[in-house]
């Protein structure tokens, strides 16, 4: 058996989410996109908010690395140092125009030598804080925003992003996101893709795919309209977003990534006809949806506390086992969690679920997030009951709707619906590393 080690590393230190002296309402995005020069060029405009309070010396200090900033238009002065761009505004907006050639966040894709098959594709992944390669943004979870995204391409591409698609034309493609959400969200894909569509209760649901791959979309994500019927009613909360796309990419970085109304998923969740016999991609598309509730339209306000949006996704693929195949699938879909935690808990670290001491985001992206928030998650239900348990998720995702929260946020909801105390709950199994470590022994009397 592996030793276990501890979590943090030498040069570990603590992180907390940054000021916000200016609030960002809205951001309105300009993208031209040239794939044959893997090069983009962008006039972000961001409508601002100064806090009531905030200092007069106080700056707009947004995140933009290896990118040439051409621009700043509504600041009376502005500078670069440390992937940061320093903005004092003269007013309530601001137009940043910028260029870059990304090497992390946007990803361009083509065929050559070693994969003669490659579709040509560009597409976005911005978890952790990622987004800042191929857009100056707020990029960190406590802002979140409005949206539009004008983007431009070449002739023959379909393009994928967050919210309602207002207009597209000649290359021209116009998205408006209405919900707030952060900057790690916003998506956006463009590549050669076939749309095969789908509706849930008046809401497009849409699925691209590379040409040819239309019969395996199908199969893919063809219970994607029942998990949103379900969500919609194990959470009391109706899905919350105009319209719900998922679009499968080459060679993407994780298996899915939950972009507001907008997930990108990986093509290797397309099976054909045999394989999908033994290969459901309901885990997947269970997980992402559930992230446009927890994490999308509630979203941790700093990476210490998003339990909150992996441990939700990740029990909620456990709820959908329940619901589409019965009660003994859920059970052993939630050992599969437990052997998992315990997996990592013995073999490497054992840490706290909620705890902001790391040296990247990403490393906090582990078993004791997704598994061991999850198995957290299956304790408050059973211990709570069904019914107490949806009105406390009703009442969380409704009063933060659209906003913030950290841990207390959630056991409060909890406590305001049920009248319990879940302090000792929360510091034994939340705020404090591993679980009970029982020895339990037997005897048998024959006599007896």
């Amino acid at each position: 058996m592996a030793e276990r080690h501890a979590f943090n590393l030498p040069g570990d230190r603590p992180h907390y989410a940054p000021d916000t002296h200016f609030r960002a309402e809205h951001l309105r995005l300009e993208l031209t996109v040239d794939p044959a020069a893997k090069r983009i060029e962008g006039i972000a405009t961001y409508t601002l908010r100064r806090a009531d309070f905030a200092p007069a010396e106080a700056e707009v200090v947004l995140d933009a690395a290896d990118m040439d900033i051409l621009d700043v238009a509504g600041a009376s002065s502005w500078s670069r140092g440390e992937d940061k761009l320093r903005v004092n505004p003269q007013g309530s907006e601001i137009a940043i125009r910028y260029a870059a050639k990304p090497e992390k966040g946007m990803y361009f894709l083509e065929p050559d030598e070693g994969y003669p098959g490659r579709p040509r594709q560009i597409w976005t992944q911005g978890q952790a804080e990622d987004t800042r390669y191929w857009l100056p943004s707020f990029d960190f979870p406590n802002q979140k925003l409005t949206t539009e995204l004008i983007a431009t391409v070449p002739s023959g591409l379909t393009v994928v992003s967050n919210g309602e698609l207002v207009s597209q034309r000649a290359g021209r493609w116009h998205f408006r996101q209405d919900v707030p959400h952060p900057a790690y969200l916003m998506t956006f894909a463009a590549g050669e893709f076939s749309e095969i569509r789908d509706e849930w209760r008046g809401v497009p649901v849409q699925y691209f795919v590379q040409p040819g791959r239309e019969d395996d979309g199908r199969r893919a994500f063809e219970n994607t309209p029942a998990m949103m019927d379900f969500f919609s009613e194990a959470t009391g909360v109706r899905y919350p977003y105009a319209k719900y796309a998922q679009v499968a990419v080459a060679d993407f970085v994780y298996g899915g990534m939950e972009n507001t109304s907008a997930t990108t998923q990986t093509d290797r969740t397309l099976h054909d006809a045999r394989a999908h016999l033994d290969f459901s991609s309901d885990p997947l598309v269970s997980h992402e949806l559930a992230h446009q509730w927890f994490g999308d339209l509630v979203t941790c306000r700093d990476w210490g506390h998003a339990w909150l949006n992996e441990g939700f996704a990740t029990y909620f693929e456990c709820l959908w086992r329940e619901h589409h195949l019965g009660y003994d699938e859920f059970l052993y879909d939630v050992f599969g969690l437990l052997q998992s935690y315990l997996g990592e808990e013995r073999e490497r670290y054992r840490r706290p679920i909620v705890t902001n001491t790391y040296g990247d985001p990403s490393d906090l992206f582990d078993r004791h997030l997704y598994e061991k928030g999850g198995l957290v998650l299956h304790m408050l239900r059973r211990g709570l009951g069904e019914e107490a348990w949806r009105a406390s998720l009703k009442h969380y995702l409704e009063r933060h709707r659209g906003g913030n929260v950290t841990t207390p946020d959630f056991q409060r909801a909890i406590e305001d619906v049920t009248g319990r105390n879940l302090e000792g709950f929360f510091q034994q199994w939340v705020w404090a590393p591993g679980h009970p470590d029982l020895k339990i022994g037997y005897s048998w009397d024959s006599t007896a």
